[in-house]
């Protein structure tokens, strides 16, 4: 496993391996995170390509004063807000993703399912910006509070606070949720 130092170092030095090595590590996760911010796979992908690109450009200049994976995030999130800007796509939302095999099975599974993310989606889009993002990267792209702390520019006391909020809030305006699925799985 090479270390984020090691990894810069290489990448500075012109190492295709170590390019490569973080682009199979990030690239996945990176679009997926872009897709949040302008609702389109392929231009989310194309977003992602691009900063790959602008980091093997510049890899002779390249300054990394954080963890490399948390300035990959916020240059991604950076380019997905000129991306924005530009073009006006929409706000930030999480795609779903595939539905199980058991909800196959019944279709008031995915029925209950599809209501449910629905209204995750809602009490989610409903939240504040800056806490939405925060939550976004906490919960769907598995980052630690000083990456987020890092993307965000802002404290590890603000992420934290921002997390509490977010899960408050959530939970106060799915709460019908947890009442209605009681009745639902009644026999």
């Amino acid at each position: 496993m090479i270390s984020e130092s090691d990894i810069t170092e290489k990448l500075s030095r012109g190492d295709e391996e170590a390019f490569s090595l973080l682009f199979r590590q990030q690239y996945e996760a990176l679009c997926f995170f872009a897709h949040r911010f302008v609702r389109d796979f392929d231009a989310a992908e194309g977003i992602v390509q691009d900063v790959f690109v602008r980091l093997w450009d510049t890899r002779e200049k390249l300054s990394i004063h954080t963890s490399v994976r948390s300035y990959l995030y916020a240059a991604v999130k950076n380019s997905c807000l000129n991306q924005i800007k530009r073009s006006g796509f929409s706000s930030p939302l999480e795609d779903q993703g595939e539905q199980s095999d058991s909800t196959m099975l019944r279709p008031d599974a995915k029925l209950e399912s599809d209501e449910i993310s629905r209204a995750l989606e809602k009490a989610i889009e409903g939240l504040p910006s800056k806490c939405r993002q925060i939550f976004c990267l906490a919960k769907f792209d598995g980052l630690s509070y000083q990456e987020i702390a890092e993307i965000q520019n802002v404290s590890i006391n603000t992420v934290k606070t921002q997390l509490r909020r977010a899960l408050k809030s959530l939970s106060r305006s799915l709460h019908y949720l947890q009442i209605l699925l009681l009745f639902l799985r009644v026999p």
